[in-house]
């Protein structure tokens, strides 16, 4: 008989002080824990327990005795957990859905660096800007703004908000000027985000220095954000992004930010991390949750200069998330 089965046995029916619920709790027969119970006793060549008709109890040379075997099979238990945790992070499938403007050197190198601590994850990303529903089994991690994802019963971790900035290429500039006040882009050729322009109408709502001003540029385009930011960066026209989105376009001077006090009228865009409500959650899913957060944990603009610190996963998740 296996001396780890005949030490489960003896914790167990020690601590329940009873054979019938310690074979419950092993998923065995009583008679099982009995004869376990036996073989044990024989070679250590001890008595270990005292039984009776009505109860089950330790005895006195065996109480230091049940305490050491409590503290092994917990090691053990921790060590079989951490070595399964281990595995689950460094292998499995991660399937995750973003949205277009996460499309930049940011979510490169956000990628980048996840697969350089989880190498064997297989990392299957899909872009979008549609509804999206976690339990319907396509995803596991969304990254979306929050009116995109049904959210009755996931978490949900905000990882940034940014405003809509206006900016353009320095040939778009050099070649039409640099516009000064909000009234001046109507003669610009403007690349909007189509929730920026009102329905059935040819002008958008921006704020500057604290009061509205309606523009109607007298040309303009509106596509999504991947799309704008693609026409901005070859000269195409002003366009509205998330400083999110293009705040290292314009580190680089690839784009200008233009008219600072100017933002659209929708206010910030908020991105969300959002997975479904589960007990257990598999740990490469925990990690990327933490490794997310850290990532765009990062002073002034939200995007990750910072340096990665990955821990391992943690399971207080009221420590983590909120509930929406």
């Amino acid at each position: 008989m296996d001396q780890l089965y005949m030490l489960r046995a003896f914790v167990a029916a020690a601590r329940y002080q009873s054979f019938s619920k310690a074979a419950d709790s092993l998923n065995v027969t009583t008679g099982s824990i009995s004869k376990a119970i036996a073989k044990l006793e024989g070679c250590i060549q001890t008595r270990v327990l005292l039984r009776t008709t009505r109860s089950v109890s330790l005895t006195d040379a065996a109480q230091p005795y049940y305490l050491s075997c409590c503290r092994l099979l917990e090691e053990l238990d921790e060590a079989n957990r951490r070595i399964s945790q281990e595995h689950e992070v460094n292998g499995g499938r991660l399937r995750l859905v973003v949205h277009p403007m996460l499309m930049s050197e940011t979510f490169s190198r956000l990628v980048r660096r996840y697969r350089a601590i989880a190498p064997n994850v297989s990392l299957v990303v899909s872009v979008q800007d549609s509804a999206t529903n976690l339990y319907d089994g396509r995803f596991d991690i969304a990254i979306l703004p929050p009116h995109l994802v049904e959210q009755s019963a996931v978490i949900r971790r905000t990882l940034c908000r940014s405003p809509r900035i206006l900016v353009a290429s320095p040939a778009y500039l050099e070649q039409y000027g640099m516009p000064e006040t909000a009234s001046q882009l109507a003669d610009h050729f403007l690349l909007v985000d189509p929730e920026s322009r009102k329905k059935s109408a040819d002008f958008i709502e921006l704020h500057e220095g604290g009061r509205r001003v309606s523009v109607s540029p007298m040309s303009s385009m509106d596509g999504n954000e991947v799309l704008l930011r693609a026409a901005a960066l070859t000269g195409t026209g002003i366009a509205t992004l998330p400083e999110t989105m293009v705040g290292e376009d314009i580190d680089m001077g690839h784009l200008v930010h233009i008219l600072p006090a100017c933002t659209t009228a929708d206010g910030n865009v908020e991105i969300c991390l959002f997975y479904s409500h589960r007990e257990l959650l598999p740990a490469r899913l925990r990690t990327f949750v933490d490794f997310c957060a850290e990532f765009f944990r990062a002073p002034g603009r939200p995007v990750a200069h910072a340096a990665i610190r990955i821990s391992q996963p943690v399971n207080r998740d009221e420590d983590l998330e909120t509930m929406s």
